[in-house]
């Protein structure tokens, strides 16, 4: 029995070895089955359906894309917008493999579909070729080279009629069908000609058209298949809000590769494109790396038809800074408002020397106890949304006016100051103890001086002391003690007070010029000669200020001598939310404090002595007014009127404001010294009380 048992062991062991075997023999033939259908499956892949799938491989292509950071906002020093952001649509194109007949339908379509909904787009031909008159404007070379296809045609063409070539153009460079009218034709060129000189590759599409609307973006996103190879994509657009008083200080943008003809030497290494607006003057120019923030980037897969596969935000975009201004936006509004009045008043008034001309101005208004530019205003104005909608003709016409409309007459203008330098003078002949504040010095009608006989349009005002003179504007009491303080002092302390040379204002200022020895060889070439002081002194000659020196010289008596450093930006905001505030800087001019009370003294009398000459002006206000009118003759005088200025500070005992009013061809100094009054009864809020 046991024997018998044991057997049975064996064969239940050899059973379920073969029980084993067999399972690993199904195993192998599946394994070898699973082997030959992946060998099938890869040769298929790489042999029979290889290029199949190559080509499908390749229609999905992985491409760089940006994300535009939000440009910084602009705010007054109230937190009034005055420039910001909104989102807008572009359309960019990426090259398919069309025939010229496909193309041309499709381009057409897309026209028809742009005109609808009132969107324009890119057209470099329409600046090279006029359709309307079959004309060349300009560079018809250059447009032969790129649509003459061998030497043969290039030479034809050069010699051929306006006609001709757009006949060329039209049925051998892009092969339009003679269905389309001349007009049809040459809408298809424009695009065309735009994708021929910049083609549009997959990872550098080109720009067709910007800011175009949403009934647009809609059809060509839903109906994608009947407009290959273009997309959309949107940005951040540059938006002004009720901006033209402030225009001079906010500037303008524009595209970078209109503006910028280096720009590919500098700008591309801080990730510019050709297609992107910079800031070209005032605060947008001086703050741009600031205002323009980081771009963000994007990992798309796109086709050949430039469509959208997959997409994948890789790094965010960093807005650029916040900038809060000094500029009070009321105030600003107020003094434009009174400079364009008031130089409408003046060319009415009736006057011996007016010749009915006056047309532009400057207004600057200044905290004496900071530096802050709290109003800068220069007339005639302009819209500076016109920059951002590409209107070249309308930009042009803004751009080359008679009136320079564009320039910054508070910081760029410069201007003979005429008697508002005669403070000035007075300060360098108090320091050298050519006078002293109660000095009364002989003041004829005429007198030789320096060889040279001067007449005082204020007559023979006998013994008059620094008070009196400034109170009436004398111009004797002005060429004698300028005449003794002698040049060389009065160049001493013009500098001290900032004149000659650059404020350090953060947007485009000139250096005006400075009377002085070294001025008259370098540009003339001749010694400066006695009778030179005594023009000098009353601010003629070569004197020629802007109102930015001139404001921050009158608040720098006011203040007792300190000469700030006028900012127009009062703080920095990063998106994070930290604060950069602007550092207040000044300079001491060295007068002494006695040598400033004697000026104070006398630009008191100005506007509140019985003949003062804004007395008028000023005699119900509720405070006093320091200040100096000024009557500068121009180059033309008998043809046009002379220009005008007035410079004050108030409260007088304790100041806090700053003036200088410029009016060209403004006529008398006084005529302008209402422009101040108005901007200090908007600062004090006095206007109810006025009326």
């Amino acid at each position: 029995m046991v024997e018998e048992y044991k057997i049975s062991d064996k064969e239940k062991e050899k059973k379920k070895l073969k029980d084993i075997k067999k399972r690993y023999i199904i195993y192998l033939v599946i394994i070898i089955i699973c082997c030959a259908l992946f060998l099938r499956h890869l040769v298929n892949l790489q042999i029979v359906n290889g290029q199949e799938y190559l080509d499908t491989s390749i229609k999905r292509i992985i491409t760089n894309g940006v994300i535009y950071a939000n440009r910084g906002n602009i705010y007054d020093r109230n937190g009034i917008p005055i420039a910001g952001n909104r989102m807008g649509y572009c359309i960019e194109y990426v090259d398919t493999d069309l025939s010229d007949k496909e193309k041309n339908e499709m381009l057409y379509k897309l026209i028809k579909l742009l005109e609808q909904n009132g969107d324009t787009y890119k057209s470099t031909l329409r600046t090279i070729f006029n359709i309307n008159t079959f004309s060349f404007n300009v560079n018809k070379e250059g447009l032969i080279d790129l649509i003459g296809l061998n030497d043969d045609d290039k030479a034809y063409l050069m010699d051929a009629e306006p006609k001709e070539v757009f006949k060329y153009m039209r049925e051998k460079t892009f092969g339009i069908d003679s269905k389309y009218t001349d007009e049809e034709a040459f809408r298809i060129m424009e695009f065309r000609y735009e994708m021929l000189i910049k083609p549009a590759k997959i990872n550098n599409p080109l720009l067709i058209a910007e800011d175009v609307t949403i009934e647009t973006v809609t059809v060509l996103e839903e109906r994608n298949s009947e407009f290959p190879g273009f997309s959309t994509f949107s940005k951040p657009f540059r938006e002004y809000y009720d901006a033209e008083a402030v225009a001079h200080v906010l500037g303008y943008m524009g595209n970078i590769g209109r503006y910028y003809e280096d720009w590919s030497q500098k700008y591309p290494e801080l990730g510019y494109t050709p297609n992107d607006l910079v800031g070209v003057s005032g605060i947008e120019f001086a703050f741009e790396q600031n205002l323009r923030g980081v771009n963000g980037k994007t990992r798309k897969e796109v086709d050949t038809e430039g469509r959208l596969a997959s997409y994948e935000v890789e790094v965010a975009p960093k807005p650029g800074q916040d900038i809060y201004l000094t500029i009070d936006l009321n105030l600003q509004k107020a003094a434009m408002d009174s400079l364009a009045r008031n130089i409408e008043l003046i060319r009415e008034r009736e006057h011996k020397d007016n010749y009915h001309d006056a047309n532009a101005g400057a207004v600057v208004a200044m905290d004496v106890k900071t530096g802050e530019i709290l109003a800068m205003v220069s007339y005639p104005t302009f819209d500076p949304s016109v920059f951002l909608k590409g209107d070249y003709e309308q930009i042009s016409y803004l751009i080359n006016h008679p009136d320079n409309i564009t320039l910054n007459r508070a910081t760029n203008g410069a201007y003979a100051p005429a008697s508002t330098y005669k403070p000035l003078v007075a300060i360098a002949a108090l320091e050298t103890g050519v006078i002293r504040p109660e000095t009364k010095i002989y003041t004829p009608y005429k007198k030789e001086i320096g060889g040279l006989i001067w007449t005082n349009p204020e007559g023979n005002q006998r013994e008059i002391n620094l008070e009196k003179a400034l109170a009436t504007s004398s111009n004797m009491f002005f060429y004698i003690i300028g005449y003794e303080a002698g040049i060389d002092n009065i160049v001493k302390w013009a500098k001290n007070f900032g004149f000659g040379s650059k404020t350090g204002i953060e947007i485009a200022e000139s250096i005006g010029s400075l009377a002085s020895r070294e001025f008259k060889l370098k540009y003339l070439g001749e010694g400066w000669v006695p009778a030179d002081t005594c023009n000098a002194s009353i601010g003629q000659l070569y004197n020629a200020f802007t109102p930015i020196q001139l404001v921050n010289y009158v608040a720098s008596i006011g203040n007792g001598g300190k000469l700030y450093t006028p900012h127009l930006v009062r703080k920095r905001v990063e998106p994070t939310g930290e604060v950069i505030n602007t550092e207040i800087k000044y300079r001491d001019s060295t007068a002494k404090e006695s040598t400033i009370k004697a000026v104070q003294k006398g630009m008191v009398a100005v506007a509140n002595s019985q003949d003062g000459t804004a007395v008028e002006i000023f005699k119900d206000f509720p405070f006093d007014v320091a200040g100096k009118t000024g009557t500068a003759e121009t180059a033309q005088k008998g043809i046009h009127s002379s220009n005008a200025l007035f410079v004050c500070y108030a409260p007088a005992d304790d100041p806090e404001i700053a003036v200088a009013v410029v009016v060209e061809r403004g006529v008398r100094g006084a005529f302008t010294a209402p422009i101040a009054k108005d901007v200090l009864m908007t600062y004090f809020n006095l206007k109810d009380s006025a009326n």
